[in-house]
This record gives structure tokens, sequence and C-alpha cells, in this order.
């Protein structure tokens, strides 16, 4: 290849070149014949000044810039050595902006260069992986890029990344190389030369690909299905194995793994229900695979373990199970399976290729998924980095399970009847346990790590919820078939249920503004046969001329073909789940309506829950295994597991059960610091309570120099705090961070986290548990309230009707114990390594005051705890960090 490559990067005071920011620092790397030829770097004097979070981000000031060149003395040279190359970038789009509006304002015309963006082509030819930010690639890759967000370095990082990617775009089949000609064009990236060189080299070689078949137009890597083999003759008992082979390095020998490992093999043994809390740092998911793969491989009956995360089950796949593999004295299988709509069917996406799409997303989810079937053994969409277009995109290409010659659902399924372990997730489980087709094979050893979520994820399942979102994605799909078709009536019918559906879901939510008010995510708890006025009952007409309507279009879809009839049949589904959800009446589900104040008049989701499911656990689970083992960190309140016990159905089993307590020294490791000057709800409204929460977060973060995780249980409260800390922030000395106002889901902002020194996160929901920043990464936790669901969440208060129905205290048998496993997640963020230390504050004075106070204290570790005012507790970080 004797193209030449520019590959730039630049350091700027901003993102607005437009807004007046300007370049403090370029570098770029020339590659020609796959060989860098010249590399070249200086920083800029931008002619104004570097904020401090750009200081902080790049490690550049003003001394270093201070005598340097302006732009426009070496803009003559830089048009010299780019002009007619590909102009390549990590993001090239910004760089080429920002430098194209550095050239007009230089007075130099820009070069002629066409544009490659390493992102892009890392998305699609890395598709699998988890982040694209330029150091995370580095480090998937093992390139040097030892001063990340200095453009001489990134610019030569981002060049050993071109070599690689271009490399890797070399060698992939012929078909895939045709294939994604076609279907480029809508990227950024000027792809279609090289891939012309490419194809043409390939062309006239004679190498086959002997990795990869073809099926349907597309290349798929090749693939074999592997048999269990019967060792019972070959291996001893766990116990024996364990009495004789204690861990050697690198796996680290702990009395509380050792404890778990021989209550999970004798519940297994036993054939016993066993609940078992582990604390942080236990290793649980040794302590439980181990015992299992012993069993499964003596009795030959397959252990099934469930997850409730993708992260926790990746790392059982990459990093625990291959240490099972090291230890134990025989082989075994193992096998994931999931539903059929995580797998792709090759059929149907073979048939999308036909169309060339001018649309962004489903182009570059189309390149990607015709690069990783050259690589994939699953086809599982788990696997897949997807834009929120590819996701969408997912829903036309996934397996239906038609037992297609090469069908990824099926083979999963073949994997798992001779697997000895078998991974799985908490929802799958639930449709085996009620599915009459079963999709995983006969077990009765079930592991539930995360076990916590299991009520949530049941709930969920057994759920019903129609979103306008979704209905109105299904209609798009039936109207393109039915332009497609010229099928005239269709069109016409569609039409008239669009405007309908339009008209139905703006009556809901001026249904529920009329009710409640709010400013944010509104949840309105309803219940079909109290409901009134004329609002309603006009919107339940509305709603009966759409069933009727719905009725015609059942009956006209008999000419369309059988392959794209899917759409039509869920469409008429849901329309059915909807029509139930606001007429029928249930005593034992809650339905709300959920609505966003700021959001399109039609944004509408209905929803609907079962309110106990201590009965279904109890007959469908529990009464039909021999041994259900549950695990989490957090299991039991005030000591107890009998909350558990109650909502999972198992008081009539007698579990075994054991706390394991965690093997870090909490009293050495971290302090609890509590101000005694905190208002307190009702005296203070929402917004008083978030400005001074602001205050005292800015002044700890001073003290802890960042590093802070800060936890909310409301997202109104979090926007506001963050808001009010925005403005206190005002020389910019944290970087600021906030879940729902930075962008980026809840992995993504933790990423972006951990490139600060001093940054603060703001976070809800998810940020709770499943983060994992160890060591330096957080050394402050603040927990701004006592985590209880609001009193309004139509969920907890339909709990609570029910429970109180019963005879029950709503606050003590549910409100408390649910709020109790909230802090133990939230208070288990800090200390996640024996080398830890931190401070944990807690910004809600019931925690020492109220009433209640001692469950949630004999909840935590032994920890030492200080209550004072906030000038005084702050005497104390230094002590601690």
């Amino acid at each position: 290849m004797n193209d030449r490559f520019v590959v730039v990067d630049i350091e700027t005071t901003g993102n607005a070149p437009k807004k007046e920011d300007r370049i403090i620092q370029i570098g770029f790397v020339v590659i020609e014949g796959d060989k860098v030829c010249e590399s070249f770097s200086t920083f800029i004097q931008p002619e104004r000044d570097i904020p401090p979070f750009i200081q902080q981000l790049t490690g550049i000031d003003h001394t270093m810039v201070h005598d340097a060149p302006p732009f426009h003395h070496i803009a003559p040279m830089l048009v010299e050595k780019w002009e007619g190359a590909y102009f390549v970038a990590h993001n090239v789009h910004f760089d080429w902006a920002f430098l194209q509006e550095e050239f007009i304002r230089s007075g130099i015309q820009p070069p002629t260069c066409r544009l490659l963006d390493t992102v892009e082509l890392a998305r699609f030819l890395m598709p699998t992986q988890s982040s694209y930010k330029l150091n995370h690639l580095a480090e998937a890759l093992s390139l040097a890029h030892d001063r990340p967000h200095q453009a001489d370095c990134d610019a030569e990082a981002t060049a050993q990344l071109l070599l690689f990617l271009l490399h890797k775009l070399s060698r992939l089949p012929i078909v895939t190389l045709k294939q994604l000609r076609r279907h480029s064009q809508a990227l950024k990236s000027e792809l279609t030369a090289l891939l012309d060189q490419y194809i043409t080299k390939k062309e006239r070689s004679l190498q086959q690909n002997e990795e990869t078949v073809e099926y349907e137009g597309v290349a798929l890597k090749k693939w074999f299905s592997p048999k269990r083999t019967d060792y019972r003759k070959h291996i001893p008992s766990f116990s024996q194995w364990l009495a004789t082979n204690p861990f050697v390095s690198p796996f680290e020998y702990r009395d509380g793994q050792k404890q778990m490992m021989e209550d999970v093999d004798y519940a297994l043994q036993t054939c016993q229900h066993a609940l078992i809390e582990a604390g942080t740092g236990i290793g649980k998911t040794m302590a439980y695979l181990l015992p299992s793969v012993f069993y499964a491989v003596k009795q030959q009956q397959p252990v099934v373990i469930s997850t409730h995360t993708l992260q926790l089950q990746k790392q059982m796949i990459e990093k625990e199970l291959p240490r099972v593999t090291q230890l134990v004295p025989f082989s075994f299988t193992t096998a994931v399976l999931k539903g059929k709509r995580n797998y792709i069917s090759v059929k149907k996406f073979a048939r999308t290729l036909d169309d060339i799409d001018t649309n962004y997303d489903i182009a570059l989810t189309k390149c990607q998924l015709l690069v990783w079937l050259t690589e994939t053994e699953t086809g599982d969409v788990d696997e897949l980095n997807l834009t929120a277009g590819g996701t969408l995109f997912w829903e036309d290409v996934h397996s239906d399970d038609t037992n297609e010659e090469y069908d990824f659902f099926v083979r999963a399924k073949e994997q798992a009847k001779h697997a000895h372990v078998i991974i799985t997730n908490h929802s799958f489980v639930m449709h085996d346990l009620t599915a009459d087709e079963k999709f995983l094979p006969s077990y009765e050893q079930l592991i539930i790590d995360e076990a916590h979520h299991l009520e949530d994820v049941a709930a969920h399942f057994f759920g019903r919820h129609v979103s306008y979102e979704y209905v109105r994605l299904l209609w798009i799909r039936m109207n393109d078939i039915a332009m497609i078709h010229k099928m005239g009536a269709l069109r016409s019918l569609l039409g008239d249920l669009e405007y309908e559906l339009n008209q139905l879901f703006q009556s809901l939510r001026y249904y529920v503004l009329r009710r409640q008010k709010g400013d944010g995510r509104i949840r309105y708890r309803f219940v079909p046969w109290k409901e009134y006025g004329k609002e309603w009952n006009g919107t339940i007409e509305l709603l009966m001329r759409i069933m009727s309507t719905v009725q015609q279009l059942a009956q006209m879809i008999d000419d369309i073909p059988k392959e794209e009839l899917q759409p039509f049949t869920t469409f008429i589904d849901v329309l059915s789940t909807l029509q139930h959800l606001l007429m029928n009446d249930d005593d034992d589900v809650v339905r709300w309506l959920e609505v966003d104040a700021k959001a399109a008049v039609n944004a509408v989701t209905v929803i609907s829950q079962p309110l106990d499911l201590a009965h279904f656990f109890a007959e469908q689970l529990f009464s039909r295994k021999r041994s259900v083992i549950l695990t989490s960190a957090t299991l039991t309140t005030n000591n107890r597991f009998s909350f558990m016990i109650a909502r999972l159905g198992l008081d009539d089993f007698y579990p075994l059960t054991r706390i394991i307590p965690s093997p870090f020294s909490y009293e050495k490791q971290a302090a609890l610091m509590v101000p005694n000057d905190v208002p307190t709800f009702p005296s203070v409204t929402v917004e008083q309570y978030a400005e001074h929460a602001a205050q005292q977060i800015i002044r700890i973060a001073e003290h802890a120099k960042g590093r802070m995780l800060v936890l909310f249980t409301s997202y109104e409260l979090l926007k506001q705090t963050y808001t009010f800390a925005k403005q206190l922030n005002d020389e910019q000395s944290f970087v600021l961070l906030a879940q729902g106002v930075s962008g980026g889901n809840a992995a993504k902002l933790t990423r972006h986290f951990q490139q600060f020194e001093q940054a603060i996160l703001f976070g809800t929901s998810g940020f709770w548990e499943g983060v994992d920043l160890p060591g330096n990464e957080v050394t402050c936790v603040v927990i701004v309230r006592l985590p209880f669901a609001p009193p309004d969440d139509p969920v907890m208060e339909a709990k609570s009707d029910y429970i109180r129905a019963k005879g029950g205290n709503p606050f003590y048998d549910l409100s408390l114990p649910q709020a109790i496993l909230r802090f133990k997640q939230g208070f288990g963020r800090l200390i996640r390594t024996k080398e830890d230390r931190g401070i944990i504050f807690v910004l809600d004075q019931r925690l020492l005051t109220a009433s209640y106070s001692k469950y949630f204290l004999q909840s935590l570790p032994h920890i030492r705890i200080y209550h004072a005012p906030l000038t005084e507790l702050l005497q104390h970080v230094n002590e601690w960090l």
C-alpha cells in the first residue's frame, strides 16, 4: 500500500472553534508503505487563557505555550505536508473542523485531503470493544501511550492504531470486503479506494480463507460443538480435593472463601436450598464455581449459574472459569445460554444487505456485524458495542429460532445440552420456569448470584409494558412494508391508526399531568375501575376505536409475505396488551402511567407488575429444584435473612443460611462521618436541601481532593444539587460529572471519571452497585439521603397497601429492609480491596437519630463513626486519606 496517511491530533482550549477556542498543541505522524516515516509536534500559542479544566486534562499550562509559535506560523508547512494525503484522526471531524477554522483565521486555504476516522474504523473493525476512547484502545492493543491528552503522544498512538486497523481490514475475507464497500458509503471515512485495493489484491491471490465459511452471502467463522465426556471415574470429591489442594499463587487463599466453598458443596450434595451473604472481597464467584464444577462432572448433572449483570457474566467467562480450569484435575465444558433475541439470525441479516442505507447508525451497524460474524462463535449481541440506532436495528436481525443451517441460538442450545456448567441470566431462568418449550436442558441445581435482584427481575419479566416509542417503531416498519408492496388500502388503514395512536397517547399524558405535578419523570398509579372523568372515558372510547381498526388490520395481512409478518403480529399483540392494561382489573397487580413532563406530548409508557411473587417462587422454583443457592453481598438486614426469605417464598423450605463477613478491616480502612448541621425534610424545600448539600459536597471535595462518588435516590435532587455545585465550582477546581446531565451511560461516565485526578461523579440508580472503582479511584463516597423509596412510587405504594391489607407493617416489612439493602450497596462502593482507604459521608442525620437507625448501623461492618459539625469532621479527613 503506497498511500500517504497523515495521522493528526490536537489539544485545544475547548470544543467550540467558532467561539474563540484555540489550538494549544498539534502533533502528526506520516505513514507511507505501512511504516511511520515522519513525525512532528509543537505547542501553539493560543493567544487566550487555558481553562483549569483543560490544564488538568492535558497537563499543558500557560508556561508551556508562552514562547510557542502561533498557528499561522506553521500553517504553510502543514498544507505542504498534508495536501492529497489521507487525513486521519481519532474523531476526525472534530480535528478537521477545528483546523479548518484555524487555516481560515490565518488566511490560508486548507489542504485537500481524504478523511479517515479511527474511532469509526475501530467501531466496525473491533466491534466487541467496550470503549473506543484512544487510551482504552491503546491499552487493549498494548500500544505505547504514556501521556494521553498530549498531541504528540496521541498522534503516535493513533498512528499505531491505524496500522493495526488497516492490517485487519486487509485480512478480511473478500466477500466481507465487498459487502463493506457497498455499505460504507454513509460513513465519515472515505474508504472506497482503500477497499478497492484490498479487493483487487484478494482477487489476484489464489489463497483461500480457511477460517470462515460463506452462508447467504456473508462470511462466518467456522465453528464446532464439543461433546461432554464422562469423568466420574477419574476425580475425587470436592471436599477431598479441597483438603489436599490449598490454593497456590496466583490464587489468594481466604478463610471466608473456603467457608463459602464448603457451604455450596454441602448444599449441592445434600440437595438443600441456601442463602449465602458474601461480603465484598470474599471472592464468591470462585467460591461457588469450584464446587459446582466438581459436582457437575462427578454426578454428570449440569449446574446452572444465573447472574443479573453482563459485567459479572463476562468476568466469570473471561477471568474466573479459566482459573478454575487451571486448578481442577479434570476437563469440563461450559456454555452460555440466553433468550433467542440475544442471537443474530444470519438469514435475516443477509436479507437487510440487499438495501443500501443512508442512515449512519444502520450503515455502521451493518459494517460492524459483517466484521463480527467473521470472529464470533456465539452470535450473542452482548459481545457487541452497538450505538442506540444499532440496538434498534438489532430488532430486525435477531434470531426467531427457525433452525436455519447456521443458527447461533440453536447452536447455543446444543452446547448447553453437553455442558457441565451453564451460565445464563435471571430473566432467562424465569422464562424457562414458565415456558411450555424449555430451552435449558433438564437441571436440578441452580446458583443465583446477585440474588438481591431476583424479585425485581421476575416482577419485570411477568409485568407488561407498552410505550409510544415502541408502538411507533412497529408502525414505521409496517408502513415501510406496505410501501414496498404498494398496498394502498393497508397504508390508508395505517395512516388512520397513526393519527388515533398519537391522540391516545397524548390523551394519556394529559390525564397524568392533570392529576400529578412534577418537572421531570412522573409516575401515576392507576386502577382502571377507579379512574373517572370525561378525559378517561374519552381515552377508553378512543382505545376501543383503535382496537376495532386493529381487527381490520389483522384481516388485511394475509397477502404479506410470511417472512415480513412479524412487525404486524407483534403490533397486534402489543395493542392487545395495551387494552388489557387500561381496561382489565387484577388486585394482585400494580399499574402505572409514566411520562416526562419535558418530553414529547405523546411520550407515555403504560406498565404493570405483580405485587407479590413469593407464591410463584415457592411453587415454580424451590419446589421443583433440588438445590437453589442464592448469594450476594447484600441479602440481610440487621444480620437476618428474614426479609429475603419472606419476599422469595422460602419460609416453608428452611434454607441453610450463612453470613460471611468481608475480610477487609473497615475499622482501619474507613470512617463513617455524619454532619449534624444538615437540614432535614420537611423543614426545608428540595431546592434548599440541594443547595446546602452542594455546599457540603464542594467543601468535602476541597479536603478529599476530589475522587468522590456522590449517590442520590432522586434524579431531581441530583440535578438540582449538581447545578448548585457547578456554580460553587466557579474556578473549575473539580471536574463535575452527573448521570443524566453529562451524557453517556454509567459505564461511560465511570470511564470519563477515571481520567481525572480531581473529579466528582454524581450518580443515582445503577451507581449504588456494580461500579468498581478500587484504590485511589474513589476515596470518598457521599450518600446524600438514606435510600428510602419515594412515598409516591407506584410500586412501593401498591405493595404497602397490599401488606397493610394483610395486617402487616409496610414500613418495617418493606420500606426499611429495602432501604437498608440499598444503603449497604452504596456503602460497598468505597472499600474494594484490602489496600483501599476512604471516608463515607452521609448527609442525613436520620442514620444516627431516627428510631430505626440501629437497624442501619447493625447491618454495617464495624466502623468508626464521627458525628459533628462538618467543619469539625473535615479536620479528620486528612487522617484517613
